[in-house]
């Protein structure tokens, strides 16, 4: 993946760790695999750590409303913000977001954009999933943009990112490509039969 940034203008800047804690790890069902089936071949690692590889883009860049995106420094150090390893506790299997998504916390998607954007700029999520960067963009003060080929989040998107505010109706916008697809339902039925199979 560095290399294909790369190849399309972008310079590595920095990779920062997010490791899930221990009590995350207790309650994950993929050490559940080998323990309903003590056999070679079910073993499914707890992935504690997943990684945030940071790419920037050389040019004259001048920041927006700079002193209303200032970064409050006593959080910065009292969470440990400047360390390439942030533990963060991850969405819980058991909340409903996580059934058949891999949600992250909105914890990691309020640092990211609080270190990496300002006030009014533009986030643009690729892998929207369930809906928690645009989420988080919005509340702080961020426009944004997602892209997801699963038109069965859309519902959990839209319930995840209300138009209604204090000020009146935001602009958000839906989207609907013709090719679009409904894949949790397909990748339920796959994973069921796969463990009916087992």
């Amino acid at each position: 993946m560095i290399k294909i940034m790369q190849d399309i203008g972008f310079k590595y800047q920095e990779r920062i760790i997010w490791k899930k804690p221990e009590g995350y790890i207790r309650i994950s069902r993929r050490r559940g695999v080998l323990i309903q089936h003590p056999y070679p071949l079910y073993f499914y690692p707890d992935n504690i750590y997943e990684e945030i590889v940071v790419f920037k883009k050389d040019g004259n860049f001048k920041p927006r409303n700079k002193e209303e995106s200032k970064i409050d420094i006593s959080r910065f150090q009292r969470e440990k913000w400047y360390s390439n390893v942030w533990e963060i506790t991850n969405v819980l299997p058991n909340n409903k977001l996580s059934k058949f998504t891999a949600p992250f916390p909105e914890e990691l998607a309020r640092r990211v954009i609080t270190l990496y954007s300002y006030v009014g700029d533009i986030v643009l999520n690729p892998f929207t999933g369930t809906g928690t960067t645009l989420k988080v963009a919005k509340e702080m003060g961020r426009d944004a943009i997602g892209y997801e080929i699963d038109l069965e989040l859309k519902e959990v998107i839209r319930e995840r990112i209300p138009v209604n505010t204090l000020f009146g109706e935001e602009k958000v916008e839906f989207l609907e490509r013709e090719d679009a697809k409904r894949l949790s339902s397909g990748m339920r039925t796959k994973i069921k039969e796969r463990l009916e199979n087992k």
